[in-house]
């Protein structure tokens, strides 16, 4: 969140990625094609041509292999927080606010068996 804020996104706009399809008029058409291609890499659905052309219309090669590798390492870094439970810290809190815009899955009802 604190690094969406910081590249420009909103919090209403943070509050949708996970919507399929995204809200119309929301996001810049270069946006919506960088948010339909990392929520469809993150789910491990093929990138079709109409995904791949979105993003070739807005950006370069170059620019879409740092969008490529970028949310490679958000899904490694989010996937290894959330397999160990990682804690968030208070001024990480402080900084998100009363909650995050985007809806977080919930915990299983029991935790990890030790054996």
């Amino acid at each position: 969140m604190v690094l969406g804020r910081s590249a420009g996104i909103s919090d209403e706009q943070m509050a949708h990625v996970l919507d399929d399809p995204l809200p119309a008029g929301l996001f810049t058409p270069g946006q919506e094609a960088i948010v339909v291609f990392c929520r469809k890499s993150t789910l491990m659905q093929p990138i079709d041509d109409a995904t791949w052309t979105a993003l070739t219309e807005h950006f370069t090669t170059r620019q879409i292999m740092e969008i490529t590798f970028t949310c490679g390492l958000n899904q490694m870094i989010s996937r290894f927080h959330a397999a160990v439970r990682t804690d968030v810290d208070t001024q990480t809190m402080d900084q998100l606010g009363a909650s995050c815009p985007v809806r977080l899955p919930s915990l299983p009802a029991e935790g990890p068996t030790e054996g």
